[in-house]
């Protein structure tokens, strides 16, 4: 499932080189670590990747949710009120409250159908499972598997999912274009290990590459830290 996403990535990437179109790297990132955990998660692929821009609304969404969330720890009462009235009417009163709904409306849709076992996997018994597939069907008390205390572990999964391993991303490559010297290490050893770009390596191979795989692990854990103190 990642490589078939991150080849659909590179497909994205290279008809952007053809055309010379100025893409935002970070929204990309983005849309490629949102389909992922969609796909891992709930077994429903959003599709982001194949948005013109990348869906970059997803990335405005989670900023606004973000902000919204510090407005409503503040002010506890906001949020009911808000969740009673149209979407389009707090969007105009509040964009990130408004984006934050949305989000929230988006990940419900998603775990309604695996509850109620109406999604495909569950209908026609697919050996294919996801995290909420194995919540629902788990041990945990039934107040741990209602419909809200799922939706707000989907909202966890995708803002969390999506977001650190995308910023990390987009901030490796700002480096590797403005510092030429880690380009050019990574370049050598990733040219090394994958001389055919049309044969990749096992994942555990790619594991072995030490330069590669500690570089990735260190922003990583530093985007992670910087998201989770947010």
């Amino acid at each position: 499932m990642l490589k078939a996403k991150v080849e659909k990535l590179s497909a994205r990437f290279e008809e952007i080189v053809k055309t010379q179109e100025i893409v935002r790297l970070d929204a990309a990132f983005m849309a490629l670590t949102m389909d992922i955990i969609c796909d891992y998660s709930f077994a429903h692929d959003r599709k982001y990747l194949d948005e013109p821009d990348f869906k970059l609304q997803w990335k405005h969404t989670l900023i606004g949710a973000f902000e919204s969330g510090a407005l409503g720890r503040q002010f506890p009462w906001l949020s009911p009120l808000m969740k009673r009235l149209p979407i389009s009417v707090v969007s105009a009163i509040n964009p990130s409250v408004g984006y934050l709904l949305d989000w929230q409306g988006g990940v419900k849709d998603q775990v309604i159908p695996i509850l109620e076992r109406t999604d495909d996997i569950s209908k026609h018994g697919e050996s294919s499972r996801t995290i909420f597939h194995t919540l629902r069907d788990s041990n945990l008390p039934a107040e741990e598997k209602t419909l809200q205390r799922l939706c707000d572990e989907g909202e966890i999964l995708t803002g969390a999912g999506s977001e650190t391993t995308a910023q990390a991303t987009t901030r490796i490559m700002f480096y590797l274009k403005h510092v030429p010297g880690i380009l050019e290490k990574l370049r050598n050893e990733v040219d090394q290990a994958i001389p055919d770009a049309s044969k990749i390596p096992s994942w555990v191979k790619l594991q072995q590459l030490p330069y590669l795989v500690s570089a990735s692990r260190s922003f990583t854990n530093a985007v992670r830290l910087n998201w989770e103190c947010a």
